[in-house]
């Protein structure tokens, strides 16, 4: 049982794998709420847009 505990934590493998676990999952996280605002961008221009058209063609 004492050799079975010292080389899980003499092994830096699992660890490794977890950390690249979370850097990935913050990462999506990241780019999900960046997504988010360049759409909300991007619909207030196309918006403003449209109301500059629609008033242009009313005149």
């Amino acid at each position: 049982m004492k050799s079975l505990m010292s080389r899980i934590l003499r092994d830096r493998s699992a660890a490794t794998a977890i950390e690249y676990g979370l850097l990935v999952g913050l990462l999506g996280i990241a780019m999900t709420f960046g997504l988010r605002n360049i759409t909300n961008s991007i619909y207030n221009m196309y918006h403003t847009v449209d109301n500059h058209t629609t008033a242009a063609l009313a005149r």
